[in-house]
């Protein structure tokens, strides 16, 4: 999935938990938003909070959409 539609299905879960766990889901999209997509032209698409050869989706992005499948 892209990081645009990760943070998509972390929207809807946060509206479809409304009060009862807002913060966990405020909580869950600012680690996503951190953890985003950046173009090189030495490695390609990494993740720049990482580290500056990781891979996206990186190890942290895919822990959190293997839980939100």
């Amino acid at each position: 999935m892209t990081h645009d539609e990760l943070l998509e299905k972390i929207n809807q879960g946060g509206i479809n938990a409304f009060q009862s766990d807002s913060y966990g889901w405020l909580a869950l999209r600012a680690v996503v938003e951190l953890h985003k997509p950046y173009p090189t032209k030495k490695f390609g698409i990494i993740c720049k909070e990482c580290e500056i050869s990781t891979d996206y989706p990186c190890p942290t992005i895919q822990a959190i959409e293997k839980e939100l499948l």
